[in-house]
């Protein structure tokens, strides 16, 4: 089925583009995830959305026809928080199992839910891999996994292969697409289960405020270190707590000066130095430890 009614209306340009409403952008995104509109489309479609950015209400239609097909996980009430993870470490070690450690050690249930590799990044599944925590291949499987009272990782593809088969577009046309978009609002818990949302382009804390707000979830905005839903070890930016009420709260933001304990990023000396910090034999550093602290606090935890 042709998308081309709506490849008229996003298609023309960061001036000239409109967006679609919300049933339009349901409509859409349904298609593209049952495979039904041509390879040609799908890339324009890719490549118009990234020029022109998705709206509140593209995106509010996109998860709709993303949502009935969602393989949802059941945490039997505990206190449980998602971070999305879909970029992995470039520049600095990925702290993102090391934040899960400290917010399972702080009571939560914690999900790691992204990408398995990434050929130019280290990314979290690889660092669950060398510390030997649990990773999810099959939704059965949850319910075991919650006894080992470690951080899990489920891997998109998990959740839903539709999506991950759109992300993985990337490899084509070199460029991240909406899908890497949704794939980070996905909350494969219980709906009251919290979520992180960090962003890297300005343009995204209102859209993403506004997108919570309508969709009742507890989140936490923040900006991300390289993508990651974490402080560096030098800053801890503002996390804006997004509650399901409606009530928001706003935690400033932090700067450290502590030496960096990881001397190199890949997996294996990461997921080591990250087995220390957990087990008390390093010191954790300050950034890490008031991200899980401000969390667990603002989750009712501490």
């Amino acid at each position: 089925m042709s998308i081309t009614s709506f490849l008229k209306v996003i298609g023309r340009g960061s001036k000239g583009a409109g967006d679609l409403d919300r049933n339009q952008a349901k409509e859409v995104f349904s298609l593209i995830l049952a495979g039904k509109v041509s390879d040609l489309e799908l890339g324009a479609f890719c490549i118009a959305m990234r020029i022109k950015g998705e709206s509140v209400a593209e995106l509010m239609g996109f998860m709709d026809a993303l949502e009935p097909d969602l393989t949802l996980l059941n945490p039997e009430s505990r206190p449980s928080i998602v971070l999305p993870s879909y970029n992995g470490a470039r520049k600095q070690a990925n702290l993102t199992p090391l934040l899960a450690g400290m917010l399972a050690n702080q009571g939560f249930t914690v999900v790691v839910q992204g990408v398995e590799q990434d050929q130019t990044r280290v990314t979290s599944h690889e660092i669950f891999v060398a510390l030997g925590w649990p990773i999810l291949n099959h939704p059965n499987e949850f319910g075991s996994l919650l006894t080992s009272n470690t951080p899990i990782f489920c891997p998109l593809k998990v959740i839903s292969p539709e999506l991950q088969r759109l992300l993985d577009i990337r490899a084509q046309i070199g460029l991240r697409n909406t899908g890497h978009v949704l794939a980070k609002l996905i909350n494969p818990l219980a709906h009251n289960a919290w979520q992180v949302s960090n962003y890297t382009h300005p343009e995204y804390p209102e859209k993403l405020r506004e997108y919570f707000q309508m969709r009742s979830a507890n989140a936490i905005l923040m900006r991300g270190s390289e993508g990651e839903p974490t402080a560096s070890l030098q800053r801890l930016p503002e996390m804006h707590f997004l509650f399901s009420s409606g009530q928001e709260d706003t935690s400033p933001e932090e700067r450290f000066s502590d030496l960096n304990p990881f001397t190199t990023i890949d997996a294996s000396l990461t997921g080591s130095v990250t087995a220390k910090i957990l087990s008390g034999a390093m010191a954790c550093p300050h950034s890490v430890l008031r991200q899980a602290n401000q969390i667990a606090k603002m989750a009712g935890l501490i």
